[in-house]
């Protein structure tokens, strides 16, 4: 198997600090100034977007279930996948009733080795049994 390129242990470096509990923030990960979907926003409004998700779902992991990355042009393209169990009857929008999970599809552009650009693409929920939030993937 080989190894992952730069871009790709940069993502997942990423991906591990959006795990991270509790959550610390991305500054080592994005610039100051990100774009999500075309809608441009200092850095402190998307953490704030995901520390919303994370506080009402505190068992929420993402995990990568696959990886594209383009190291010339610094794209980076995946299939990300989470599970939790929200605390409320709302979640990201969604009336949910126990533990969920979800497959998105996300693409970034890089730009001096941080993230400049996210494309988010949601995915829909799924309702899975307690068990499968903490455990391995179905």
């Amino acid at each position: 198997m080989a190894s992952p390129s730069s871009l790709e242990s940069t993502y997942l470096a990423y991906v591990a600090a959006i795990n991270q509990r509790p959550f610390g923030g991305l500054s080592e990960h994005m610039h100051a100034t990100v774009t999500l979907n075309d809608n441009s926003m200092p850095l402190a409004e998307f953490e704030k977007l995901l520390s919303t998700d994370i506080d009402a779902a505190p068992d929420m992991r993402f995990d990568v279930s696959m990886l594209v990355a383009d190291e010339a042009k610094q794209q980076l393209g995946c299939r990300i996948e989470f599970r939790c169990t929200p605390l409320g009857k709302e979640f990201m929008g969604h009336q949910v009733r126990g533990p969920v999970k979800c497959m998105e599809h996300m693409f970034y552009q890089y730009r001096e080795g941080k993230i400049a650009t996210v494309w988010w693409m949601p995915g829909e929920f799924v309702a899975i049994e307690a068990s499968e939030v903490s455990g391995g993937k179905e």
